[in-house]
């Protein structure tokens, strides 16, 4: 891909986001957070463990929107990768 086409797609993204208000979709539990990453309980689990993974409410549950937030900004695809190379 060319620089100019990455420079393009950022300013896409960055438009995209900032354009992107937070909803009242809700929270879940770490079930639900799981499934809706696509992942397990126990990744999550040891997401948070090491001090990463996405925001957490006090009561442990997770908000819609930062669970997106937290794919958004590779959270998710990081963490595999880590874990691949540490061989978890």
């Amino acid at each position: 891909m060319s620089l100019e086409h990455q420079i393009e797609d950022l300013k896409a993204r960055v438009t995209r986001l900032e354009g992107r208000q937070r909803t009242d979709r809700g929270r879940t539990n770490q079930r639900g957070a799981a499934d809706y990453l696509g992942r397990s309980r126990e990744w999550l689990r040891r997401l948070h463990l090491r001090g990463e993974g996405p925001r957490r409410g006090v009561d442990g549950s997770y908000s819609y929107d930062d669970l997106d937030a937290f794919v958004e900004g590779g959270g998710a695809a990081s963490s595999t990768e880590q874990s691949v190379v540490s061989g978890n």
